[in-house]
């Protein structure tokens, strides 16, 4: 055997020298999928990637994405907590369907001037006793509440026009809410000495005073100008209403002890015609007078936070 022979140790496989690469590109997956991993979840939101396969979803979640994370799609075999999540936020459009207490608001028309939208109840509910809004916001941040009103058996179109035009239609989403006394925000209107008060509310041809004592409501002053639209029908339905109200009122009256008593608790009320329909005004001593004329009349010594929210919420404009 020579020496000098040279001895052989082993043998390197071809291809073997291409491994680092590899391993450089998993690591560089991984670290892509890591780092991209906020994203996917955020797409997804609180929907399950593994449910969706399962399901057989996925495909319909990606093409209907947006309808799945606005609520208006739920998955099938989803558990019922997730499915009440998400629903719970309401965005805006012509599909979406509000639940509340024993009603529905569908059928909604938004643009940046106004809003409209239907309520259909279950059963007959008179809303003017109860004290429901729709409130509508966009990140988190309340741009307006909207008084559902009216005594419903069926179904109800209210529409209301924003004082001030919405900067996008996009993203705003809508709840309902039943307040009590305890929710309205606080307001309190600046009295003169004697600690007596006014709140002026306008919208259209509608005029109502509140004057409160200590931002408790005493009387109510209300001027009606009502025009006639071509409906000769309706407006004599409405005059004959109004004279109706107007004979009422005027035969309310505070008999007081004394002569200025009376003077000054005296309930009044004029019904004018003119060449454009009439004009009905009326001027109502509360602690006398307690049936309510429209859903704009409140109780005696209801708080003036609560008729200043209301009436902002009915799309009156109140100062």
């Amino acid at each position: 055997m020579n020496n000098n022979e040279p001895v052989i140790l082993g043998k390197v496989k071809k291809g073997g020298a291409s491994k680092p690469i590899l391993i450089i590109i998993i690591f560089l997956f991984i670290g892509g999928s890591i780092f991209l991993l906020p994203t996917i979840l955020n797409y997804f939101g609180d929907y399950s990637i593994i449910d969706l396969v399962k399901n057989g979803e996925i495909i319909d979640f990606i093409e209907n994405h947006d309808k799945y994370m606005n609520g208006n799609i739920s998955l099938k075999n989803e558990k019922k907590e997730t499915t009440t999540k998400i629903v719970s936020t309401n965005y805006i459009s012509n599909i979406t369907v509000i639940d509340s207490d024993g009603f529905q608001l569908t059928n909604f028309n938004l643009t940046k001037d106004n809003i409209s939208f239907d309520v259909n109840v279950n059963e007959p509910k008179n809303f003017d006793e109860d004290y429901y809004y729709l409130t509508l916001k966009k990140d988190n941040i309340d741009l307006y509440n909207i008084k559902i009103v009216g005594n419903i058996s069926d179904s109800s179109n209210i529409k209301f026009s924003f004082k001030n035009k919405l900067d996008t239609t996009v993203g705003i989403e809508g709840s309902v809410k039943k307040y009590n006394d305890s929710d309205y925000p606080k307001y309190n209107l600046s009295s003169d000495e004697s600690g007596l008060s006014s709140l002026n509310c306008k919208l259209d041809n509608d005029f109502y005073e509140y004057i409160f004592d200590n931002n408790k409501l005493l009387k109510i002053k209300q001027k009606y100008n009502y025009i006639v639209k071509g409906n000769t029908e309706e407006y004599i339905k409405e005059f004959e209403k109004y004279t109706r109200i107007t004979n009422e009122i005027n035969n309310t009256n505070n008999t007081g002890e004394t002569e200025e008593e009376t003077t000054i608790n005296n309930n009044e009320s004029t019904i004018t015609e003119n060449d454009d329909g009439f004009i009905f005004t009326a001027y109502i001593d509360l602690s006398i007078y307690k049936k309510k004329i429209n859903n704009n009349y409140y109780s005696y010594n209801t708080n003036s936070n609560i008729i200043k929210f209301d009436m902002d919420a009915k799309g009156y404009d109140c100062k």
